[in-house]
């Protein structure tokens, strides 16, 4: 199957960008770092090379700051404040999209749920999805959404 670009934006229409090719791997992470920075019960991310993003509206602002010792990059729009992606040193090149940000998130399910030992007890997982109690390699997330096919 032929990957079709995705559309997305920020919640006030400033940034628009396009996903020109099929992300990495997709997965909902449950730590508690992910909890406060969404604001929600988990974060869910859409894992592309920042190459197959391309930005026809707007223009993404930056704030570094430091998780567990690690420099991440949030790339949000500075009129509403949406996160759009997030970028560290550890993954050059890669971004974690925010799935909301998708103008059609229809496409979008999560292969694995990670950090299922600091979920919130009222989220409840289905059966078929992977589950780790911490942080798997990135290469295992890799192959279980090659395994899926195309979205």
């Amino acid at each position: 199957m032929v990957f079709s670009s995705k559309l997305g934006g920020c919640i006030c229409g400033q940034i628009r960008y396009e996903l020109t090719a099929n992300p990495i791997t997709c997965y909902a992470c449950h730590c508690t770092q992910c909890q406060t920075i969404s604001g929600s019960g988990f974060s869910l991310s859409v894992i592309a090379e920042l190459e197959a993003i391309i930005i026809d509206a707007g223009e993404v602002a930056e704030s570094t700051f430091l998780i567990n010792s690690n420099d991440r990059t949030r790339h949000y729009c500075s009129n509403c404040g949406t996160l759009v992606w997030f970028s560290a040193p550890t993954y050059p090149g890669i971004v974690a999209i925010k799935a909301g940000t998708f103008d059609d998130s229809s496409w979008i399910k999560p292969i694995a749920h990670l950090w299922v030992s600091s979920k919130m007890h009222w989220v409840q997982l289905d059966n078929d999805t992977q589950k780790y109690q911490g942080q798997p390699a990135m290469a295992d997330l890799v192959t279980l959404w090659q395994e899926q096919g195309d979205p």
